[in-house]
């Protein structure tokens, strides 16, 4: 085994009780799971995680103890035609005659919910270390923490992308993305239990990421323009999360891996983006806890 992997692990006494966040980012949970993989590998324990959006995927996984392998083996044998089911196309230009009035999203989300059903745990009573999912209840306009109840629901809910997946619909209330209203639920984590510290995997917005005016020169701006706006709300609010758990006295530690973003058609991506983010955790994790 490479040098990179024997890093030493961290005594407890210098992390203390950790949780573990992870961000929303579209496809990002191959990244995820690597961030856990090394999480892991360092021998952390951590008590208790939080997830948005592709972070809830994993942070369920991590809290209903699936092991490395049994995450990779799930991940890496995902395919799109697993969770790509539109609304059959005379349904959908019937929506489009009616100018998509009461059509919420291209697809239906059985297949996404059939592969949520591979987790251990089905309700977060389950899982071996508590969790906190967030999402969006547009019935009422309002960011939901989900803590207890059904897991698959709630994961599926923090996952709908809108436009690209149908709501959620749970006990007739319709839920969107948990990465809509902030990029990681990290005070809910920190509402979960006594910690010390939480560390999050961060997957930023490109657009966040690079500032200035360059929007200007791409197609379709006003559409880059709301997703910019929609963006830097997310991570204003994330930024305040983690302001007032840091003065609630927990450390927040932030980690961002820097791997590249995944989509649909680059599934075949994933293992070198699990390794790739396994691999950058390991080396900023010895770092902090030599």
């Amino acid at each position: 085994m490479a040098a990179l992997d024997q890093a030493v692990s961290p005594s407890h006494e210098t992390c203390g009780r950790v949780g573990v966040a992870f961000s929303s980012g579209f496809f990002g949970f191959f990244a995820h799971a690597g961030f856990l993989a090394a999480v892991r590998e360092m021998d952390m324990m951590p008590s208790a995680y939080a997830g948005a959006s592709s972070g809830a995927i994993v942070a369920a996984m991590a809290a209903s103890e699936m092991t490395d392998e049994e995450i990779r083996k799930l991940l890496f044998n995902v395919h799109k035609n697993d969770f790509w089911d539109p609304d059959p196309l005379p349904s959908f230009l019937r929506s489009a005659l009616r100018l998509f009035r009461g059509y919420t999203g291209y697809l239906r989300g059985e297949g996404f919910k059939r592969l949520l059903k591979r987790l251990p745990a089905e309700k977060f009573e389950e899982c071996a270390y508590p969790l906190a999912i967030s999402a969006v209840d547009v019935n009422h306009r309002r960011e939901k923490i989900f803590t207890s109840g059904n897991l698959i629901s709630a994961v599926q809910a923090s996952g709908s992308v809108p436009i690209l997946f149908k709501p959620t619909e749970i006990d007739g209330i319709f839920y969107l993305d948990g990465g809509i209203s902030g990029e990681a639920p990290v005070e809910a984590l920190a509402d979960l239990c006594d910690l010390d510290t939480i560390l999050i995997h961060l997957i930023p917005s490109a657009n966040v990421k690079e500032p200035g005016n360059g929007f200007m020169g791409k197609i379709f701006t006003p559409w880059q323009l709301q997703h910019i706006a929609v963006d830097t709300a997310r991570m204003e609010d994330y930024e305040r999360q983690k302001c007032i758990v840091s003065l609630r006295g927990v450390k927040v530690i932030e980690l961002d891996t820097k791997t590249a973003s995944l989509g649909p058609k680059t599934l075949h991506k994933g293992p070198n983006a699990y390794e790739a983010a396994r691999r950058s955790a390991l080396q900023q994790l010895a770092r902090l806890f030599p």
